[in-house]
C-alpha cells in the first residue's frame, strides 16, 4: 500500500468502506497543451469516446418478388414474343404468387401450359402433377391436352388407374 499515491489510497479506503469512488474530472487538453504531449497521450486523447452516431441502416435487400416478376416476364417473352410488356407483367405476377422460380415456370410453359394458365398449373401442383407429367400420353392424348377438357381431377384419376 506504500506504492500507491494519495488519490489511489483514498479510493481504496472508500471501496473498503463500501462507498463508491468519486470520479476524477476528465480534463481534455486544449489544442496548445495537446501539441506538447507525448504522441501516446495525444492518441489516447483522440480516442476518447464521443457521442455515439448510429450506423446507417443496411441497404434494403432487393425485393425478391419484383426480381422474380422480371425474370418470369422474360421467360414468358421467350415462349410468346407477341405479348405486350403489360400482359407479361400481369401474367408474371400471377405466376409469382405460386412461389415458383423462373426456371420452374419455364418448365411448365415448355411442357405445354400456356402463360395465361397459371391457375391450371396451381391445380396440378396441388394434386402432385409435375411438368414432366404433362408430356405423358393417356390413351394417345397428352396429359396437358386432357387437362383442358377433362380437368385436373379426371386426369389424376386416369393416371392413378394406370390408363397409360
Amino acid at each position: 500500500m506504500e506504492d500507491l499515491d494519495a488519490v489511489e489510497q483514498a479510493m481504496l479506503a472508500n471501496l473498503l468502506d463500501g462507498r463508491r469512488p468519486r470520479r476524477r474530472s476528465s480534463e481534455t487538453p486544449t489544442r496548445s497543451n495537446r501539441q506538447h504531449q507525448p504522441p501516446q497521450q495525444r492518441r489516447q486523447a483522440q480516442s476518447v469516446p464521443r457521442a455515439v452516431i448510429p450506423a446507417p441502416a443496411p441497404a434494403a435487400a432487393p425485393n425478391r418478388d419484383a426480381t422474380r416478376v422480371l425474370d418470369i416476364g422474360r421467360v414468358i417473352k421467350q415462349i410468346d414474343p407477341r405479348t405486350t410488356p403489360e400482359q407479361r407483367h400481369a401474367m408474371a405476377t400471377s405466376w409469382t404468387q405460386l412461389d415458383l422460380t423462373a426456371a420452374q415456370v419455364l418448365a411448365w410453359l415448355t411442357a405445354g401450359i400456356l402463360p395465361t394458365e397459371y391457375k391450371l398449373a396451381a391445380a396440378c401442383l396441388e394434386r402432385g402433377l409435375t411438368p414432366q407429367d404433362m408430356k405423358t400420353r393417356l390413351e394417345g392424348v397428352r396429359v396437358v391436352e386432357r387437362l383442358r377438357s377433362e380437368g385436373v381431377d379426371g386426369v389424376v384419376a386416369l393416371l392413378r388407374s394406370g390408363a397409360a
